[in-house]
């Protein structure tokens, strides 16, 4: 599940590189007739509004938390992704105009990303106040709805949506990455340069001897 400020719903589908013109309202029940073990590989993606945010809601499917669609869905604005794994492992990210701000699995301490982290803060400020092993996603749930003063709930997941399913190959491709090339330090000496061989007499030299030309009718030694 994802959450965008200030864009529509039809914005949402485009940005995870879908037509939303071929988007049909149908409830969740509808929707599950488009997720058959027949199909190529591929999600159905589900969006609605809330006031100023548009989410983006997939039973079965992960391209929520794809690199790809969380730029895409934060440029100019800041996305919210949501993740329950199949096997368990859930997980948080927040994306901000196109890069990254923070990422981490609710409860695990060795995922808590480098400061500063006020999702991290505000989620694990739930998690103690529940005082639970494994509380789940809903500290993770509260601190968005927290955040963006809307509650998503079954009621709206259950209703009429706009839904399509996204094939895989149409999928927003992940941004490239730069590539980083190392510069030394301001103010660093890179050593003294080492002398090369030696240049091989001229033609007509000897050795070092010094030879004579004219040039212009001056006479150079040389």
């Amino acid at each position: 599940m994802t959450f965008t400020r200030g864009v529509t719903p039809e914005e949402v589908l485009a940005r995870y590189g879908a037509d939303a013109r071929t988007a049909r309202l149908l409830t969740r029940q509808q929707a599950a007739q488009l997720a058959g073990m027949d199909r190529p590989d591929g999600s159905v993606l589900r969006a609605g509004q809330l006031g100023d945010w548009s989410f983006c809601f997939e039973d079965y499917g992960v391209m929520g938390c794809m690199p790809g669609p969380l730029s895409a869905l934060s440029r100019g604005t800041e996305t919210f992704s949501v993740l329950r794994g199949g096997d368990g492992m859930n997980g948080f990210k927040c994306w901000r105009d196109g890069q990254c701000a923070e990422w981490f699995e609710p409860g695990a301490a060795s995922t808590k990303p480098r400061p500063p982290h006020p999702w991290w803060d505000a989620v694990q400020e739930r998690l103690d106040a529940t005082g639970e092993e494994y509380p789940g996603l809903v500290p993770v749930l509260e601190a968005t709805a927290h955040h963006t003063g809307v509650v998503l709930d079954t009621d709206t997941l259950d209703g009429p949506l706009l839904t399509l399913r996204l094939e895989d190959s149409d999928l927003t491709p992940d941004p490239p990455t730069r590539l980083q090339v190392p510069r030394p330090p301001a103010g660093v000496r890179l050593g003294p340069a080492r002398p090369g061989p030696p240049l091989p007499p001229a033609i007509g030299q000897a050795g070092n001897a010094p030879t004579t030309r004219r040039t212009h009718g001056v006479r150079v030694e040389e």
